[in-house]
């Protein structure tokens, strides 16, 4: 529209205010109240979200087959995740990579059917174990509102804590080979969710001077199931960042480092004595590399049992 024609309707429209405030003084109410909905004395909850806890309990994995453990390529792709990172000079060390080594040779590895947690167990449900005079309580100060909340997933207990509070429950640790076929699926996912890394579907950390990343919505710990997205295909949860998970195995590695033997493998139960257990999944403060599903985390050194919990496993009927 030209300036004349702009001019022409600001005019008109001018002239009607004039008209009715000349014919009956300013609009009516009622002229606006018609347009609005009949008054109501409730509405329903349509738009609003409704927060939901998790589905607890355990979830049935049926058996099959499965890679584990990572090729030489994708130990490759996985220092090239690392060198993404701030600190991307530690990935050359040789610390670093011999992590990524642990998860060779990968291998055939068949399982038979077995439950396993949906969450990782939350602070409330070890409080039961310890309550009954079973568990021993966990290293952090009660109340410490950092990690002492009723579904934060359960920290600061060490191994032994975690199997014995899986026997009290009526289930095991679950085993390294079983862990890992519960993230990977028969198709050796990379992460729970996929091949594809996604800063949005888990709780992950970085490398980096402040190792927290707060880019998914939590600076430190979140409550088990705050990721629905990232969940397997069964729905299991959890199984990349927040905490990392104790395991049943112990690390287990030969003279050139790899982790596992080239030979395909029935329901391997891993070594049964050691120097470390085997932790699975990466933690808060992991990054990308570290939160793969084949990750083993380091086999090198104490874990900081801050960022540490676990979840049961337990058999299952064929």
């Amino acid at each position: 529209m030209n300036r004349v024609g702009v001019l022409v309707l600001g005019a008109s429209l001018l002239a009607g205010v004039a008209v009715e405030a000349h014919a009956g003084g300013p609009p009516r109410a009622d002229r606006w109240w018609g347009g609005l909905d009949v008054p109501a004395a409730s509405v329903d909850a349509r738009g609003v979200q409704v927060v939901k806890l998790p589905p607890r309990g355990r979830v049935r994995v049926p058996g099959g087959h499965f890679i584990m453990g990572s090729t030489p390529a994708e130990m490759l792709r996985a220092i090239e995740l690392c060198r993404r990172e701030v600190l991307r000079s530690s990935c050359e060390s040789v610390t670093l990579q011999a992590s990524f080594r642990a998860e060779g040779i990968a291998h055939d590895v068949t399982l038979s059917p077995f439950f396993v947690d949906r969450t990782e167990v939350t602070v409330e449900t070890y409080e039961r174990c310890v309550s009954a005079g079973v568990c021993a309580a966990p290293g952090f100060t009660p109340g410490d509102k950092r990690v002492d909340r009723p579904l934060y997933p359960v920290t600061n207990v060490r191994w032994n804590d975690a199997a014995t509070f899986c026997r009290w429950a009526g289930g095991r640790l679950p085993t390294e080979a079983e862990w890992e076929y519960a993230a990977r699926g028969p198709t050796s996912r990379t992460y729970p969710w996929g091949d594809v890394y996604n800063t949005h579907l888990s709780n992950h950390g970085s490398l980096a001077l402040d190792d927290t990343d707060a880019t998914d919505g939590f600076v430190g710990l979140a409550p088990v199931g705050s990721f629905p997205d990232g969940a397997t295909p069964l729905g299991i949860l959890d199984m990349a960042g927040n905490v990392s998970e104790w395991v049943a195995d112990f690390y287990d590695l030969d003279d050139d480092g790899y982790g596992y033997p080239a030979a395909s493998q029935l329901n391997p139960r891993g070594r049964n004595h050691g120097a470390f257990h085997v932790r699975r999944g990466g933690s808060f403060v992991d990054p990308a590399p570290w939160i793969r599903s084949a990750s083993r985390g380091s086999p090198f050194v104490n874990p900081d049992l801050s960022s540490v919990g676990f979840r049961c496993a337990a058999d299952a009927p064929s």
